[in-house]
């Protein structure tokens, strides 16, 4: 994918903005966005991404809860993986791979809560702002 000069500016903030908040915000913050649920099933998002992210997919046979079907298929299960982890890969990330993975999980769990945010570097600036009001709540506590 090519991105113009200012859609690389606004996902490098997001990159940024996101970075700043400290190892448990991030993991947080990143954990709900590829969560579908509690039970640690990922429906909407690519195998691809949890694997960029450092989610590692747990056997069928070591599997000790109940396997739950989505469209006919069992569904894998995915440990997440330690806060320094998650931004160490995060950290490493070029801008595209960025906004591959991060950015666009991003967009698909909040363009629900917030669709005002449109898309593209519009999104990105709404994103940039939503983290940094993020940073400000856990520093001012």
């Amino acid at each position: 994918m090519k991105m113009n000069s200012q859609s690389r500016s606004f996902a490098k903030q997001v990159q940024v903005d996101l970075l700043a908040l400290d190892d448990a915000d991030l993991f947080q913050i990143v954990n709900q966005w590829v969560r579908s649920n509690s039970a640690g099933i990922y429906f909407d998002v690519p195998e691809e991404v949890l694997s960029a992210l450092g989610y590692t997919s747990v056997p069928a046979e070591s599997q000790t809860l109940s396997h739950i079907s989505y469209n006919n298929e069992t569904t894998a299960q995915w440990l997440a993986p330690s806060p320094q982890q998650l931004r160490s890969l995060i950290t490493s990330m070029d801008v595209n791979a960025f906004t591959h993975h991060v950015i666009s999980t991003a967009f698909q769990s909040l363009h629900v809560t917030y669709p005002d945010w449109y898309e593209g570097v519009t999104f990105n600036a709404h994103l940039a702002n939503y983290l940094r009001l993020m940073k400000k709540k856990t520093t001012s506590n």
